[in-house]
């Protein structure tokens, strides 16, 4: 199209060439970010699912293996640390969860990385199956009635016999599983399980001993020692008893004495007014003299008196008393206390 120049009144109209092939450079740009980023965000989607079903397969076998250690019965022999054999009742649930189903559950691996269960059935016959693929690696070790850490069953290319010679009283497994989620093996992840039914009847395993099944002679000991913890403290409870019956005894002896026969049988006298009266009645005034008399007949042997609180004195047929002039000496009664002796 021809064009006429600004001098002949025209001018350029469209996008050229140039325009164009930058905008499709940029387009393309936009286009190709685009693709990049669906495609980095469906590669993290399919790895996060693989590694969410290797996590799967990690609690899936975990969950498993510590399921039927617990409801062992006893273990087999393995031939190899890779492998666990479980003895238990057909009643209970088997690797595949169905009951009356079998009674021994093998656990292996496969060359392909499978963690298998063979299964002895009830009819004899034998079944294997996948429960979980992925698994690098599987080891086991047994727990040993004293000892310091678990043991496997082969060491060094032979029978480790720290295991083989007590086989009969192991009661817990320690189980090793690493996975792989398809880009490298994940760290090994040990978790340890126990058979409660051998645990109720055998020592304990790993060191110390079955609080349900104790070495022989030391419950007895134990028992011995707890017989005479308990008598001694039943004598001592006794012993404390009869203290305080008798110091209530005494007690007791003591109020009634003071009462009956000292008591109902001293006066006081105050010199303002001559007024006698009984210890419990009298009333005196501030600043008076009151006059303790005892009648002679009563045995004062080991009684004192005692003013406040001044040092007490032995009880005398007569004595004198001067109140103070503060209200507490208001009251004969409450400024003059007798006290036994004894």
């Amino acid at each position: 199209m021809k064009r006429k120049t600004a001098s002949q009144g025209y001018y350029q109209a469209g996008v050229s060439l140039v325009e164009l092939m930058v905008g499709l450079t940029i387009g393309l740009i936009i286009t190709a970010g685009a693709f990049a980023a669906l495609f980095s965000n469906q590669k993290l989607i399919l790895e996060k699912d693989k590694m969410d079903r290797s996590q799967e397969n990690f609690r899936f076998a975990s969950t498993t293996i510590t399921r039927m250690i617990r409801q062992a019965t006893s273990f087999g022999f393995p031939a190899n640390n890779n492998e666990l054999i479980v003895y238990f009742d057909s009643t209970q649930r088997d690797c595949l969860g169905e009951t009356n189903h079998s009674s021994v559950n093998t656990f292996k691996l496969n060359t392909a990385n499978e963690l298998l269960c063979e299964l002895v059935l009830n009819d004899e016959t034998t079944k294997t199956v996948t429960l979980a693929k992925n698994i690098h690696e599987l080891k086991f070790a047994y727990g040993v009635q004293n000892g310091t850490a678990y043991q496997p069953y082969f060491a060094n290319g032979t029978t480790n016999t720290a295991v083989r010679d007590v086989w009969g009283t192991i009661t817990s497994v320690l189980s090793k599983i690493s996975i792989d989620d398809g880009s490298a093996k994940q760290p090994t992840i040990d978790f340890v399980a126990t058979s409660h039914l051998r645990a109720m009847t055998q020592l304990a395993s790993t060191g110390g001993t079955s609080l349900v099944n104790p070495p022989i002679g030391e419950d007895q000991d134990q028992d011995q020692d707890q017989d005479q913890d308990q008598d001694q403290d039943q004598d001592q409870d006794q012993d404390q008893d009869q203290d305080q019956d008798q110091d209530q005894d005494q007690d007791q002896d003591n109020n009634t004495e003071c009462a009956n026969s000292i008591f109902t049988n001293v006066t006081l006298t105050s010199n303002v007014n001559n007024n006698t009266k009984t210890w419990s009645d009298f009333i005196a005034g501030k600043n008076s003299t009151v006059t303790v008399t005892v009648k002679s007949s009563i045995n004062r042997t080991g009684w004192t008196i005692q003013k406040n609180n001044e040092a007490s004195t032995s009880l005398a047929e007569t004595q004198n008393y001067l109140l103070p002039l503060s209200n507490n000496g208001n009251n004969g009664n409450n400024g003059n206390n007798g006290n036994n002796g004894n």
